[in-house]
């Protein structure tokens, strides 16, 4: 059974987040005092945490490298130049959690310290900014195509990760930051998978990738037209 490389994509990213879901229930049972509303998912594998090797290497970098496969096959699945326009983003979903592994933040994650925090920091930015406006390309492209429904749910998800973002770096905040970056996280995850199965397939026959601003069609397959095939034999 050949399963379209877009539905292994889409279940990468689902494990994914499932693993984050579960990675932070447990890690955060670990710790005495956590709160999911208060405290942020890097607290979890912060500089002197008890556990922060096995956060840093058994959660935040294998659900970093689980979203880049996802995207690198469906990438690998579909074809056109605007299609990685749109995908380029979205691996800054990956790379913050990537580089979150390998820079942990200060105790309590504060917006300035050393220099692993502010690569830490840097990273957040990346994934955070990036997935949003990735969400607010993918919502361009559907409105192009008049999917007006799906449009407006990507544009929503990309100005509400972009204001998730804005509100992580206000200090007054951080007593909520835990449930903002909570909330960024799903909308995050779920836009992600959704790209994943809006995507069309390149091997089938009777479609490709229009992806393409001359023609005004994104996200969608073309159909040839009825008579199409005949014509061009004819000519």
């Amino acid at each position: 059974m050949n399963i379209p490389r877009r539905f292994v994509s889409a279940a990468l990213i689902a494990a994914a987040a499932i693993m984050v879901l579960l990675g932070t229930l447990w890690f955060s049972s670990l710790r005495h005092g956590y709160s999911q509303i208060a405290n942020t998912i890097s607290e979890l594998g912060e500089t002197g945490a008890s556990h922060a090797p096995l956060v840093a290497f058994g959660f935040f970098l294998p659900v970093g490298l689980m979203v880049w496969l996802a995207l690198w096959l469906l990438r690998r699945a579909t074809s056109g130049r605007d299609v990685s326009l749109v995908l380029f983003p979205m691996f800054c979903l990956g790379t913050g959690y990537v580089v979150s592994a390998f820079f942990p933040c200060d105790p309590g994650a504060p917006l300035w310290g050393s220099w692993r925090t502010l690569v830490h920091n840097v990273a957040g930015l990346v994934d955070y900014g990036g997935t949003g406006i990735g969400f607010l390309l993918v919502c361009r492209c559907l409105a192009r195509e008049k999917v007006t429904g799906q449009a407006a749910a990507f544009g929503v998800g990309g100005v509400l990760a972009l204001v998730c973002l804005a509100v992580l770096c206000v200090p007054s905040e951080f007593p909520v930051r835990g449930a903002v970056q909570r909330m960024a996280e799903l909308i995050q995850f779920a836009g992600v998978f959704c790209v994943c199965l809006l995507l069309p397939r390149t091997e089938a026959p009777n479609e490709r990738l229009a992806l393409d601003a001359g023609t005004g069609t994104c996200l969608q397959s073309e159909r040839k037209r009825p008579g199409a095939s005949e014509a061009g034999r004819s000519a």
